[in-house]
C-alpha cells in the first residue's frame, strides 16, 4: 500500500464514501484478529475488510463503466482456477504487513501524530460511520475504532514514506531530464479500402507516391513559414477530403520516452530549434518532423521532478523490504476465510 493509495483512501473516507453490499443481511465480527504482527500486535478482521472492501467497490466502478460487468472479485480473471478477491486478499495482506512494520518502527525515526491529526482522524471517522447505513458497517464489521485504526496507519505511512525517504539524492542533472518539443505527422500508406473477401487493397506504388509527394509540399510550405502545424492546416483547407491529413501532433520526449516512435526520435535529434527533418519513411507510411525546442525547460523540470519521485519510491521501498526482514506477521487463515466474494459492493460519494 503506497503512499499515493492511502492519500486517495483518507481522501475518499473523509469524503463519506458509502459501500454498500446487495444481498442478505450479513454481520461481521470485525474485533476478531485476522493478522498478528511479532505475535503482539493484531489486526482485525473490521480493518481488513473495510480497505478490502472499498478496493473492491473500486474496481466495481471500474469495471462496470469500461465492461458492464460486475462482481469482479468474484471471478477467475487470471484463468488459474483462482477467484480474483481471493488474489486481493493476498495482495492486501502485504500491504498490511507494511502498514504495522511502519508503525511499529515509527517511534525510531522520530515519527508520531499529533494532537490534530488524531482529532481530524477521529472526526473523519465519526463521519464515515454516521454515513454508512447498518446493514453496511455490520457487513464491514466496521465502527468508530477500526475505521480510525485505518486512518491513524495511513497517516502513520505518510510520515514514515518522509522519514525513510529524506536521504534522497535530489539532484538530476539537465542532461538527465532533457525534454525535447516536437510536432510530427504521419500519413498512412495502408489502404483503406477491401476486396469482396474483406481483405484490405494495398496502394500501388505510384499511390503512394502521390502521398509522399503531398507530405513533401506541406514539409516545404513548413520550411518557409516555420511551423508545420499551420502548414498542414493550409493545406488541408485546400485539399479534398480523401487528400487531408491529421493534425500536427506536439509532444514532448526524452531518452526514455516510450509513446514516440524510435523513428521520429532519430530523426528529431539531428535537429536544431525550428528545423523540419527530411521525411521519414517506414512501412506502414510517413512521418513530417519539426523540432519546436531541443531543451523544453517547463517539461525538463517536470522530468527532474519525476526522476526524483522515482528515487523516493524505490528508496521507500527498499527500506521497508528491510524493516519487514525484522518483523514477522502471521495471517489468521480461519478469520480471513470469512471473507467471501458473493455479494457486490458499490460505491457512493454522499454530498456535504
Amino acid at each position: 500500500m503506497r503512499r499515493k493509495g492511502i492519500a486517495v483512501l483518507v481522501s475518499a473516507l473523509m469524503l463519506a464514501v458509502s459501500l454498500a453490499g446487495c444481498g442478505k443481511q450479513e454481520v461481521l465480527d470485525g474485533t476478531e484478529t485476522a493478522a498478528t504482527l511479532d505475535d503482539t500486535t493484531s489486526m482485525t478482521l473490521g480493518e481488513f475488510n473495510l480497505m478490502l472492501r472499498y478496493q473492491e467497490a473500486q474496481m466495481e466502478a471500474y469495471y462496470a463503466a469500461m465492461f458492464g460487468t460486475s462482481n469482479i472479485y468474484g471471478q477467475d480473471l487470471s484463468g488459474t482456477g483462482t477467484i480474483y478477491g481471493e488474489t486481493a486478499k493476498e495482495s492486501l495482506l502485504e500491504q498490511f504487513k507494511e502498514l504495522y512494520v511502519l508503525e511499529a518502527e515509527a517511534a525510531n525515526y522520530g515519527v508520531e501524530l499529533t494532537d490534530e491529526e488524531k482529532a481530524a482522524i477521529t472526526e473523519a471517522a465519526q463521519q464515515f460511520v454516521s454515513d454508512n447505513t447498518e446493514k453496511t458497517l455490520n457487513a464491514l464489521g466496521a465502527d468508530q475504532t477500526s475505521v480510525e485504526r485505518l486512518l491513524t496507519l495511513a497517516a502513520v505511512q505518510d510520515k514514515m514514506y518522509d522519514a525513510l525517504t529524506a536521504d534522497v539524492d535530489t539532484e538530476v542533472s539537465d542532461d538527465e531530464a532533457l525534454q525535447k518539443r516536437i510536432a510530427y505527422v504521419f500519413v498512412s500508406t495502408e489502404g483503406t479500402e477491401t476486396d469482396e473477401d474483406g481483405n484490405t487493397i494495398e496502394l500501388t506504388d505510384e499511390e503512394k507516391e502521390e502521398i509522399k509527394a503531398r507530405l513533401q509540399a506541406v514539409l516545404d510550405s513548413a520550411q518557409e513559414s516555420g511551423d508545420l502545424a499551420a502548414a498542414i492546416e493550409e493545406a488541408n483547407e485546400a485539399a479534398g477530403e480523401e487528400e487531408q491529413m491529421s493534425s500536427a501532433t506536439e509532444i514532448t520526449y526524452g531518452a526514455d520516452t516510450t509513446t514516440v516512435a524510435d523513428v521520429v526520435k532519430e530523426a528529431a535529434d539531428q535537429l536544431t530549434d525550428g528545423e523540419i527533418a527530411p521525411i521519414v519513411e517506414t512501412d506502414s507510411g510517413y512521418y513530417g518532423v519539426q523540432m519546436l525546442s531541443t531543451y523544453d525547460e517547463e517539461a525538463t523540470e517536470a522530468e527532474k521532478e519525476a526522476i526524483v519521485q522515482e528515487r523516493r519510491d524505490t528508496l521507500y521501498q527498499e527500506q521497508c523490504d528491510a524493516l519487514e526482514e525484522q518483523h514477522t506477521f502471521t495471517a489468521v487463515d480461519s478469520a480471513l476465510d470469512k471473507l467471501t466474494f458473493d455479494r457486490v459492493y458499490s460505491q457512493e460519494t454522499n454530498a456535504q
